[in-house]
């Protein structure tokens, strides 16, 4: 009995010594900010991280290079960019990158005339476009580039099931693979349930999937010019396409920017000098882009703040068309608005939609650095998946060795590894997997270890 009393004792001992132990563990503040293309991700990433560990870390979204200054300031303790930094705001302590997640660049617009049609757009045109040489949508361009691509509208405005989304591709004339999204709620709320296409004339199932743990799932399948069909989740009804014949109106388009510097804005310049024209510039401010300038356009050409503020002016005037990130693009509110995205022509030739999965295929044909800084190869000529344009977005901390820092680099170690594996895809993002995630995790480890 004495023994056994002494064996409860010491278990006792050990617990309390352990609680003892994780109630010692000091609760950090740490403040960052920059880069708003990643915040539908940060968000909830950082919300689960400070409930997991303990911490209070916030992230202020300024965009890329405000975000750039304030780290070389020490206003933040870490920041978000999706662009390198200039040698102008090169910090003066040590410091590094760590790529922990990216995305697609949506081209996305509105359009009421088009009634739910999917554009697909050539590299040059969207060179016309957002150069300001095309100014009208229905533009012989924008017309060549709808009839080499066979268009499919979407005629249901909101999805029955909020956080539900699709992207259409048509994979040759007589087949189209479907990409259904759900956001992490929906994904959980929906678990279990149907997935289904339904050819709206014989009322039968054409592809019929389960709603697992992906945030991102494809249905290919054979179609035809008068089909129709319905894509179901649960039984609720998410889209409705059909093939559709199109009259592009007499409308001037309005090209919308960021009108701070961004990230976003110097990856969509990137694409457009490597992959389209080489007149264009590479920088965080659009004007500064465009050859030749904007001013020049007038009103036809209008700024907006960070991502959210460029999606909400597309979302509520008709006729605009921008660039932003998927998740933005794609956001229920705005797709009700009637929001739509276009399908990029890539260099092998085929029309692809911003999809999770497109971008990770482009990905894989770039490069790393030793910095971890990834470039792009757009001339993948016969890759037919890859979705040419997007943006790494990366943390930037700080190495010296302090409290904070270490729990900066414990973020970052753990949005690499485990949260954007598991929610990237449902956000709209696509992980970073591989040899760049190795890289990732050893750049992160750098943060407060010297």
């Amino acid at each position: 009995m004495k023994k056994r009393n002494q064996r409860i004792t010491a278990l006792c001992l050990a617990v309390a010594s352990v609680l003892s132990s994780a109630s010692m563990v000091k609760a950090e503040d740490v403040s960052g900010g920059g880069a708003s293309f990643p915040v539908k991700f940060l968000t909830p990433a950082i919300a689960e991280f400070n409930r997991t560990y303990n911490h209070n870390i916030t992230y202020t979204s300024t965009g890329s290079g405000t975000g750039k200054s304030n780290f070389k300031s020490g206003t933040f303790k870490f920041a978000g960019t999706d662009s390198a930094v200039e040698p102008a705001k090169l910090p003066s302590f040590g410091w590094t990158y760590i790529p922990y997640v990216a995305s697609a660049i949506a081209v996305a617009y509105r359009l009421d005339e088009l009634k739910g049609v999917t554009l697909s757009l050539s590299p040059a045109t969207i060179n016309g476009i957002f150069g300001g040489t095309i100014d009208n949508w229905n533009h012989p361009s924008i017309a060549q580039d709808l009839k080499l691509n066979p268009t499919w509208a979407n005629s249901k405005k909101k999805s029955d099931v909020k956080g539900a989304s699709t992207l259409w591709q048509n994979v040759s004339r007589t087949s189209a693979k479907l990409t259904v999204s759900m956001l992490p709620a929906t994904l959980k709320a929906n678990k279990g349930k149907k997935i289904e296409l339904i050819n709206d004339a014989t009322k039968k199932s054409v592809k019929t999937l389960t709603v697992g743990t992906k945030g991102a799932v494809n249905m290919t399948f054979p179609v035809k010019a008068k089909d129709s069909f319905s894509v179901k989740v649960g039984g609720k009804t998410i889209a409705q396409y059909k093939q559709a014949t199109v009259s592009l109106p007499n409308k001037s388009i309005q090209v919308v920017h960021r009108a701070d510097t961004s990230g976003t804005t110097n990856n969509f310049c990137q694409y457009m000098k490597g992959a389209v024209n080489s007149d264009w510039g590479i920088n965080d401010a659009f004007q500064n882009c465009v050859p030749g300038g904007t001013t020049r356009f007038g009103s036809r050409f209008v700024g907006q703040p960070q991502n959210a503020g460029v999606g909400n002016y597309v979302a509520r005037t008709n006729g605009t068309i921008s660039y932003l990130d998927v998740a933005d693009a794609a956001d229920p509110t705005r797709v009700a608005q009637g929001v739509r995205i276009a399908n990029i022509r890539n260099a092998a030739g085929a029309y692809v939609p911003p999809t999770s999965e497109g971008y990770a295929s482009h990905l894989g044909g770039g490069s790393q650095d030793a910095r971890g800084l990834i470039s792009f190869n757009w001339k993948q000529t016969s890759n037919r998946t890859a979705y040419p344009l997007g943006a790494v977005t990366y943390g930037l901390c700080q190495t010296a060795s302090d409290a904070k820092n270490k729990v900066v680099a414990q973020l970052f170690e753990w949005l690499i590894k485990d949260f954007g594996p598991k929610n990237a895809e449902a956000l709209g993002y696509t992980p970073i997997v591989g040899a760049a995630a190795t890289q990732g995790i050893a750049l992160a480890k750098k943060c407060g270890a010297s």
